[in-house]
């Protein structure tokens, strides 16, 4: 991805995650947290949908690459937030 379309999907990232934490004003982190990754799942079958004449038949190739990338993005994001807790812990 090129840093034009990095910043593009950070920034459109960045308007879930606002929407995600106006609802938890009202609803708790583990509802929120549910529904965006259902959210995700759905949106990644239509978009694996649009990518192929054949879902049924590449369903796994779509599956293997999705569970890869969201792997991938957690472990950097959770790598985030054990770096924010040390240093929250250390003050």
């Amino acid at each position: 991805m090129d840093q034009e379309n990095e910043k593009a999907m950070y920034d459109m990232a960045d308007k879930f995650i606002d929407l995600a934490n106006e609802i938890s004003k009202s609803e708790s982190y583990g509802t929120i947290g549910v529904a965006i990754r259902y959210a995700a799942a759905r949106y990644s079958a239509f978009e694996a949908s649009m990518r192929t004449n054949n879902l049924a038949e590449d369903k796994e190739k779509h599956l293997q690459f999705f569970a890869k990338t969201f792997t991938e993005m957690l472990q950097k994001n959770f790598e985030y937030y054990i770096t924010l807790q040390s240093k929250t812990k250390a003050n």
